[in-house]
């Protein structure tokens, strides 16, 4: 035989499933857009360019993104590799630029990119 306080503890239980499986359920990591300033660099140096003989920190990261590494943006003591058009990211390279774009965790989607006129 039940007793009134197990069916009342059952009656609880049942109505708290109901709604935690009714819940929507959102991602903790959704995509901001943001506005970002700071300086581009290949994911090696990541800003903290050592000096290579035969090279300037420039033609260093430019040489370390044609083997593979990823261009990103230090920018507020943080790294974020860079997804765009690597030609137009390029161009940028060991600048403070500003860039826009879609943030996802570290990575970020560049819809446009600037000089920085802050220095």
């Amino acid at each position: 035989m039940i007793t009134r306080q197990k069916k009342a503890a059952l009656l609880c239980a049942a109505i708290i499933c109901l709604v935690i499986g009714s819940a929507p359920v959102f991602s903790q990591e959704s995509a901001n857009n943001v506005t970002l300033i700071g300086t581009m660099s290949c994911a090696h140096c990541q800003g903290i360019q050592p000096q290579h003989k035969g090279y300037t920190r420039w033609t260093w990261a430019l040489h370390s993104v044609s083997e593979g590494d990823d261009v990103v943006l230090v920018a507020e003591g943080n790294i974020y590799k860079l997804q765009g058009d690597r030609q137009e990211l390029l161009k940028y390279m060991e600048d403070k630029v500003k860039v826009a774009g879609n943030l996802k965790g570290q990575t970020l989607a560049v819809q446009s990119i600037s000089p920085s006129a802050e220095k």
